[in-house]
């Protein structure tokens, strides 16, 4: 019998050139869109921080509000605003301000001597230049009966 002096047999296995590149370009494709997709994430649990802190601050001013006499907080006829509020980040080198929050509230007779509306707002604007707010309102009793 003759020798083969041709190409090897194919089915001695391995992967050729084409095989590895097309993988590696698909394998690339994945990673780089799992970075977007960490990008947003991130994007988002800034925004999920900001508004809990936005909310935990209206939530404080709300109970100071709802604490105060009833002769002390009468109707404000439009929001009043409150100094600003810092939000604070621990880094390496100490801390660093992360957000600015505006705090602004407004008092508002439902029936007058019984009962008043309070509305408390919290304004921040993201670092996308978006800006967002949260507010809360309640309404308060003549407990006092003054």
């Amino acid at each position: 019998m003759g020798t083969r002096t041709g190409r090897l047999n194919r089915t001695t296995g391995g992967f050729t050139l084409i095989e590895v590149m097309i993988t590696i370009g698909i394998l690339t494709f994945g990673l780089l869109s799992l970075a977007t997709v960490q990008i947003y994430a991130m994007r988002g649990s800034d925004r999920g921080r900001h508004a809990t802190y936005a909310a935990a601050i209206a939530e404080n001013r709300m109970e100071q509000l709802q604490q105060d006499t009833w002769a002390s907080i009468g109707p404000t006829g439009g929001f009043v605003a409150d100094p600003v509020e810092q939000n604070s980040v621990q880094m390496d080198g100490g801390s660093i301000s992360e957000e600015s929050y505006s705090v602004s509230y407004q008092i508002t007779d439902l029936e007058p001597t019984f009962t008043r509306a309070i509305d408390v707002r919290v304004l921040w604007t993201e670092e996308s230049g978006e800006t967002r707010s949260v507010t809360l309102s309640s309404v308060r009793y003549n407990r006092e009966g003054t």
